[in-house]
């Protein structure tokens, strides 16, 4: 025998269309998920490390032609970048 709790806590049955708004639903919250977790790890003030890496690559390039450069010309670093302030006319650095 069946009691009457049993009949009154039945569920309405699983239609298609009540799994496509579920369904919906959960794609919704793994977009807003994923552009949340995205956003975090994306730039923080405009650095990334794809930036850090060429940064670094170009601050290595341009000691590496001063040294170079002091080499060739005997001039060493801190002058050579007077000399380039002073000829560009940046200011009256170089005496």
């Amino acid at each position: 025998m069946r009691s009457s709790s049993t009949s009154t806590s039945r569920k309405a049955p699983v239609t298609v269309e009540r799994q496509r708004e579920k369904a919906k639903e959960m794609v919704r919250y793994f977009r807003k998920r994923a552009y949340e977790e995205d956003a975090e790890n994306s730039t923080t003030f405009g650095w990334t490390a794809d930036n850090e890496i060429n940064n670094g690559r170009w601050t290595m390039f341009g000691l590496l032609v001063g040294m170079m450069t002091e080499l060739a010309t005997g001039v060493d670093f801190p002058d050579q970048i007077r000399l380039m302030i002073s000829v560009l006319g940046l200011a009256d650095v170089y005496e």
